[in-house]
């Protein structure tokens, strides 16, 4: 009987130290990237900044494409919160870097009590893979009372050196990055 309930108890005893053995996940964010030239002559009302991102992209793993329409889903690399509020968050800081002090209401501050315009983004795709290139494909509009709206499609592609979680948030950023160039330059 005691034999018994040794050999039951040993598998529970590996099982239960290959579980506290196992790596930890690795947290990963994006990175502002400052502008290439700064914007001169741009004014106008303040901008807040929305972004929408399709449910299959906003998740806390970090994807990558593969052949054949499949998806590599890294559970132990992980962004430090779902995409979209990094992508937002992102995006704003970019474009205030990019726009005059003030412009950009950025997340969580207190939007004006004058009349403002609103920035809708609307990320249609953002993935890496399967070649060593990110691709960002957005629609935004910039909305202002009174006055025809601005808007722009965005087909972007960032290459990175490889397909590892690092490159991805290199090239996600640099995407980002470069969306918010474009959309300064429809200000101008």
């Amino acid at each position: 009987m005691m034999m018994r309930r040794s050999v039951l108890f040993l598998p529970l005893l590996l099982t239960g130290c290959g579980f506290l053995s196992s790596k930890p996940s690795t947290f990963y964010s994006l990175d502002r990237i400052p502008p290439p030239v700064a914007a001169a002559g741009i004014r106008g009302l303040p901008i807040g900044v929305d972004v929408v991102l399709p449910p299959g992209l906003n998740r806390k793993e970090v994807v990558a494409r593969q052949a054949n329409h499949q998806l590599e889903i890294r559970g132990r690399e992980q962004w430090t919160a779902t995409l979209q509020p990094l992508v937002l968050h992102t995006l704003a800081f970019d474009l205030a870097a990019r726009l005059p002090e003030g412009m950009v209401i950025l997340p969580g501050q207190a939007k004006p009590d004058g009349a403002m315009r609103s920035l809708d983004v609307v990320v249609e795709e953002l993935a890496a893979g399967p070649e060593h290139s990110v691709v960002l494909d957005a629609r935004w509009t910039i909305h202002e009372a009174g006055r025809p709206d601005v808007a722009g499609r965005e087909h972007i592609v960032a290459d990175i050196a490889g397909l590892d979680s690092t490159n991805i948030a290199t090239g996600m950023s640099n995407a980002i990055a470069t969306l918010a160039d474009h959309i300064v330059g429809q200000l101008k």
